[in-house]
């Protein structure tokens, strides 16, 4: 007999999984691009992180279950479910939570925001590939979050 045990499981520990890889992302990002982001501790990085994740759980769940439980019942009846759509689903569903987040974060001037306040048809290339990176942490935390959530729900039949 099958059980939804091993989707709610899925359901509850993919989306917290993918968050921490975006906090993770998200302070790599800062540590990389900020000049005295090297000078700040690494325990102050450690209470910055909890505190970040949960504000990001506030994104993950709610997309979870708005975006990538839609896309799963559909493409699980289309007996479409696999890897790669998972891959993909998490992140789509990444991406918006990451996109949600920042745009509670800059709010109308989202775009300036990512850019350090230049528009982005002016940047140069590498700078505007550069600009992108923060949704792109969380398209990527989605994927990887997508897989797990694969793999615990195939756990749990």
């Amino acid at each position: 007999m099958r059980g939804p045990g091993g989707a709610l499981a899925a359901f509850v520990i993919a989306p917290a999984f993918a968050a921490a890889l975006a906090v993770l992302g998200l302070i790599a990002h800062l540590y990389i691009t900020d000049p005295a982001a090297a000078d700040v501790p690494l325990a102050d990085y450690a209470s910055m992180a909890v505190s970040v994740w949960i504000s990001a759980l506030m994104f993950a769940y709610p997309v979870a279950f708005a975006l990538f439980g839609p896309l799963w019942l559909i493409l699980r009846s289309l007996r479409l479910w696999g890897g790669f759509t998972a891959l993909l689903t998490g992140a789509a569903a990444g991406l918006a939570g990451m996109l949600t987040y920042l745009y509670r974060v800059h709010g109308a001037d989202l775009e300036l925001g990512l850019t350090g306040g230049v528009p982005l048809g002016e940047l140069p290339l590498a700078d505007s590939l550069f600009s992108l990176a923060l949704p792109l942490i969380g398209a990527a935390a989605g994927a990887i979050g997508g897989l797990v959530f694969t793999s615990l729900e195939r756990a749990g039949r």
